[in-house]
């Protein structure tokens, strides 16, 4: 909203900085500490030539940044930042000026790849709400004043307003209860239509209907009509097209039900106490389903019946052909399962050391966050514990070291080849400009294990697309404090 503010007001120097600062430009503080300063000299300037008691004037971010020049700048690296930044910022404002206002947004979104930038800005738990946000300004720009005669200004000026609504998030492998037109432009792998044998509502009383085509300037008849039972004849024709479009929008919404899935629709029913008089859409669907035989009922298994209080039925299933069913993996002993959570305690622990540490310790509400988080016990948490105690002590304790680091940063999300990589803690020496990827195990021999090398080779790579030419290093950092370093790929390079 700040950006679009500041594209159809210019002289608006705070939404402008609010904008340069966000991830749609990613600035940073010093670039717009230069911004004002190089505005401070200009305005000394132009006060300077101005005749004795002329009104002072006052350089609008936005026109210095589109004069700014390099030539003979006294920070050349900053002002090519901030030259980059006013030429997409007048090329957006070009699409701005020239296309309609959702048009504009969409070429702009795509020319500021701004769903990428803001899901590398903001925290893991903010990204789909975030990106969800972003959209919905997009589709926004179509609903607001219907989309028509809609301008770039009262845009901005309606999301100012306030009172728009944000769709609602949820995680994938969440339950969501929504009616059909709620669901529109929504997909999920399983989809479960409830109810679908209900009988038709009851007829309308002390309604109106209107005949009034499309063609014509007004209503050709208005009638407020008592009972749909026992409709006036000259009502007659009027109320069968108007129940007929009832009808073709009842299969529109079918269709809608029906295309949400992307990979399984689930139809449940309860049979009606009576003939509705027209197919219910369970109806509809059965005769193109193919039946499966039910399993046959287990004399001991669990959910066993007494005789005569079930029966089994065959439920149709709409499959051209049944699919492989590849069989579940074998659960995990008890015995792994315990380690792996003691492990994501142990990360949990070394999430929350700052740098600098100054004075840091865990301490016990640390203990029974992690014991409550990942069901241990005190003897495991204590473990856990240990082994953290032992990483932030021994070999790497350099990379804690804020003296030591120009860069540091924990749980860091990184891309490889499309699919998102977690990174425990990314340091950048402050000496050598080389960065390590450290990878915290609660193995006491990591570098044995082949897929976890080939874990730190991935992050490897994609570290070297983020930093071309920079130089990657990888270690693990085991229970007892050692840095075990891994050579880099040269094939993953």
């Amino acid at each position: 909203v700040e950006l679009l503010d500041a594209l159809v007001s210019p002289a608006h120097d705070l939404s402008l900085a609010q904008a340069l600062r966000s991830p749609l430009l990613g600035l940073d503080d010093a670039a717009l500490a230069r911004i004002a300063r190089l505005c401070r000299r200009a305005d000394a300037a132009l006060l300077a030539a101005a005749a004795p008691g002329a009104p002072p004037t006052r350089t609008a971010w936005w026109d210095l940044l589109q004069n700014l020049r390099l030539d003979g700048s006294d920070d050349p690296h900053t002002d090519a930042r901030l030259q980059q930044a006013a030429v997409r910022l007048a090329r957006w404002r070009q699409w701005l000026d020239t296309l309609p206002p959702h048009d504009a947004l969409a070429a702009m979104f795509r020319d500021g790849d701004w769903l990428a930038q803001y899901a590398a800005a903001v925290p893991t738990r903010l990204r789909e709400p975030v990106l969800a946000s972003l959209r919905a300004l997009l589709a926004h720009s179509l609903a607001q004043d219907g989309g028509r005669y809609l301008t770039a200004y009262r845009l901005v000026r309606a999301l100012r307003a306030g009172g728009i609504r944000l769709p609602q998030t949820a995680r994938r492998e969440a339950v969501r209860l929504l009616t059909i037109h709620g669901a529109k432009g929504l997909e999920a792998h399983t989809v479960l239509m409830l109810d679908t044998e209900a009988l038709p509502p009851r007829p309308e009383s002390m309604g109106v209907l209107i005949d009034w085509p499309g063609e014509a300037e007004r209503p050709q008849r208005f009638i407020f009509l008592a009972s749909e039972k026992s409709p006036p004849v000259c009502a007659t024709d009027l109320l069968a097209a108007e129940q007929q479009a009832r009808s073709l929008e009842e299969l529109n919404a079918l269709y809608v039900a029906l295309t949400r899935a992307e990979a399984r629709i689930v139809i449940s029913s309860v049979a009606p106490h009576r003939s509705a008089g027209t197919p219910s859409w369970r109806q509809r669907i059965e005769p193109m389903a193919q039946p499966l035989p039910a399993p046959e009922a287990s004399a001991t298994g669990p959910g066993h019946a007494e005789a005569g209080a079930s029966e089994l039925l065959e439920l149709p299933a709409c499959h051209a052909a049944a699919p492989a069913v590849t069989p579940p993996a074998a659960p995990a002993s008890t015995e792994d399962d315990t380690r792996a959570r003691i492990g994501l305690a142990l990360h949990r622990l070394l999430q929350w050391v700052p740098t600098p540490l100054n004075g840091f310790a865990w301490g016990d509400l640390h203990l029974q966050a992690v014991t409550r988080e990942f069901a241990l016990s005190p003897a495991q948490a204590g473990e856990a514990l240990r082994m953290a105690q032992a990483m932030l002590g021994g070999e790497a304790a350099w990379a804690w070291d804020a003296a030591a680091l120009s860069h540091w940063g924990n749980e860091v999300d990184i891309r490889d080849q499309g699919q998102l990589q977690r990174l425990d803690r990314l340091v950048r020496r402050a000496d050598t400009g080389c960065w390590w990827v450290l990878d915290f195990k609660s193995a006491a021999r990591p570098e044995r294990q082949t897929e976890l090398r080939e874990q730190l080779q991935r992050y490897h790579r994609a570290l070297a697309l983020a930093h071309p030419g920079e130089p990657v290093r990888l270690a693990f950092i085991n229970p007892q404090g050692q840095l075990i370093e891994i050579p880099a790929d040269a094939a993953a390079t």
